[in-house]
Order: structure tokens, then C-alpha cells, then sequence
């Protein structure tokens, strides 16, 4: 059974988070700053840490760099009340591998932080539901200055890839036969100048991040 670590400074949230992730997981470590959460990195062996954006001594995207630079392997889940994409960016740094950004109201859903620390286990790069629909409203308010102009099932398919789908999910999500898909996906890459890995993760959904926000600079310096 997988090991989780849990890292939030207030007392109600991190004994919801221990309750609902003891239904699927081993919840090893249950810690109330990141400071903690890094020193509990040394005393128990951890699959996936869930971290506060916000905590006293340090923060969660710090603690998730410490984490990760003394076990690269450990998935990291970052659950934020704020819809701050400097924040995803800090996070995602050079290694968007086994991450996630989600928003504390997403989790009235029990299921969504069961799903979400599921498919970082299995090193998917994850984006808040709320977040992507943001992205892609983004998106379609400054495409024209773009030289990247997605159709409305492009865009469907890469929000289902930031949210976690891989090439099968999508296509049944969408009732798209995969030849078709995998076609779709193919213009996708070549317009946002990346490969496409064999599962999508996590390169279409963090390029597309990265092009969205390479549109914001674009319109804040003109």
C-alpha cells in the first residue's frame, strides 16, 4: 500500500485528508508546517507527499523542491486555495514528472484528492479542473496574437490531459477513435514544438501551460 505524507497547518484539514486517505493509502506522516514535512521525508518512506501551499516555516512549493531533491522519486501533490500560476510554475520548475496543482474547493469531492494522488503515483502531471478551464478561457480571449490556433476539440483534449487523462481515457471521454485522436495530437505537438511521450505525460498539458504563458508576456509588454 502506497505511503502518503500529509503537511497542512490547520488541524481540521489534516485530519479530513488522514481520513479520507486512509480508505486507499498507508498515511504515514501527518505534519503541521513545511519544515516537517521535509524532516519527515528522513523517518518514513513516503510514495506521495501532500502539502499546503501555505504553511509557517516553509512554505509547500519549498518543501516540495527539499523533498524532492532528497528523493526525486516521491509524487507531489500542492493543494492551494489560490489560482496563482506562479505558484503552478514554481512547482512544475524543470520537472513537471509526478506533480499536481489543486484547488482546496475542488476537494469537496472526497473522490478528486483520491484520484489526484493516485495518478501522481503513477507520474502524471495533474492541473486543477478549475485551473485548465481558466487556462483555456486564457487561451481563447488571446489566440489571435498567436501563431498556435487549436480548434475547440484540440483544446478539449488537452484540458482532459492537464486534469490527468492519458491517450485511451480521452478517447473514450470524448468518443474519438484513437487513429483520430493520435492525428489530433500530432498537430497539437508540432504546434506547441514538443514530442509526444507515449502516455502524453506530461508534455502537452505543461507545454500548453508554457504557452499560455509565454501569450501573457507577449500582451503585458505590448
Amino acid at each position: 500500500m502506497s505511503k502518503i505524507l500529509i503537511a497542512d497547518d490547520s488541524e481540521p484539514i489534516r485530519s479530513l485528508y488522514k481520513r479520507v486517505l486512509s480508505i486507499n493509502f498507508d498515511v504515514s506522516s501527518v505534519v503541521e508546517d513545511g519544515l516537517q514535512a521535509v524532516e519527515a521525508i528522513s523517518e518514513h518512506e513516503i510514495d506521495v507527499a501532500v502539502l499546503d501551499v501555505r504553511m509557517p516555516k516553509l512554505d509547500g512549493i519549498s518543501a516540495s523542491k527539499l523533498i524532492r531533491s532528497q528523493s526525486p522519486e516521491i509524487g507531489i501533490v500542492i493543494v492551494s486555495a489560490y489560482d496563482d500560476w506562479t505558484y503552478i510554475q514554481d512547482l512544475i520548475g524543470d520537472d513537471p514528472i509526478a506533480k499536481a496543482y489543486v484547488l482546496k474547493s475542488s476537494l469537496d469531492d472526497i473522490g478528486e484528492l483520491i484520484r489526484t494522488v493516485n495518478l501522481v503515483q503513477q507520474r502524471y502531471f495533474v492541473l486543477d479542473k478549475v485551473l485548465v478551464e481558466k487556462l483555456i478561457g486564457y487561451y481563447n480571449r488571446h489566440s489571435d496574437s498567436s501563431s498556435s490556433n487549436f480548434t475547440d476539440q484540440q483544446l478539449e483534449i488537452i484540458a482532459l490531459n492537464c486534469n490527468g487523462m492519458d491517450l485511451n481515457e480521452i478517447s473514450n471521454e470524448l468518443d474519438i477513435p484513437l487513429n483520430q485522436l493520435e492525428k489530433e495530437l500530432q498537430v497539437v505537438a508540432e504546434s506547441l514544438g514538443i514530442q509526444i511521450s507515449e502516455n502524453l505525460q506530461p508534455s502537452v498539458g505543461v507545454a500548453f501551460l508554457d504557452h499560455c504563458v509565454n501569450l501573457y508576456n507577449q500582451s503585458s509588454a505590448q
